[in-house]
């Protein structure tokens, strides 16, 4: 950097005093720059965090009005329906009983639309379940739908067909429904402790059934 002019009393700057200043003008100069690249960096976070914020919300938008269409759709609302048609003839009491009968007894033509009603709407209650559990869909959101009232029609009226299949052929109580319970705070609606006694008597299954306990 070359110095300026002197005037005829103005004293001539020592070689340190230029010195310095020219690293005072350097240090500013790298401060800018400095900055710049921090103000460059913090935009580049923020707008980061932004688009995977809007990203995700996207994501559970998608995949939660796909569970809200499946719900929604006409085979879902006929395996409703026949479950609840199931159980209006039956009796609240009896229609696990009568579920159980007919499938000891091979009488498919009896409970075809029941048997494939409770496949499917458990099916449909386990993906809402998974997801719940992946973090793929928030809670907020499966509090609106299903929402609770709907998960305790599913524990009411849905359980008790899958207890009896799973008394009649075997194996583990399913996840789903303690899965469901968990979600929506529901454990008070926990099966009776007599439930599987009951499918199991004379007056049901005849107490022969491989999987019913023997005394």
């Amino acid at each position: 950097r070359m110095p300026t002019p002197l005037g005829k009393h103005e004293r001539r700057p020592s070689m340190f005093e230029l010195m310095a200043e020219n690293a005072r003008a350097v240090a500013t100069e790298s401060n800018i720059t400095l900055t710049v690249s921090l103000l460059t960096l913090i935009s580049t976070v923020i707008l980061q965090t932004w688009y995977n914020i809007v990203a995700r919300n996207s994501h559970y938008a998608t995949t939660f009005s796909m569970l809200h269409s499946e719900y929604a759709a006409p085979e879902m609302l006929d395996a409703f329906d026949s479950v609840d048609d199931f159980i209006a003839f039956h009796g609240v009491e009896h229609y696990p009983d009568e579920f159980a009968k007919a499938k000891k007894a091979r009488e498919r033509e009896k409970i075809y639309k029941i048997d494939h009603a409770r496949r499917k709407v458990l099916h449909w209650y386990g993906k809402a379940c998974l997801f719940w559990k992946k973090g793929i869909i928030p809670m907020d959101l499966l509090m609106s739908f299903p929402g609770k009232r709907r998960a305790l029609y599913f524990l009411r009226n849905f359980e008790p067909l899958e207890e009896a299949n799973r008394i009649l052929y075997g194996g583990p109580p399913n996840e789903t429904f303690d899965c469901i319970r968990e979600m929506y705070g529901l454990e008070e609606e926990a099966p009776a402790d007599d439930f599987n006694n009951g499918m199991c008597s004379d007056d049901n299954l005849g107490g022969k059934n491989a999987f019913c306990p023997t005394s």
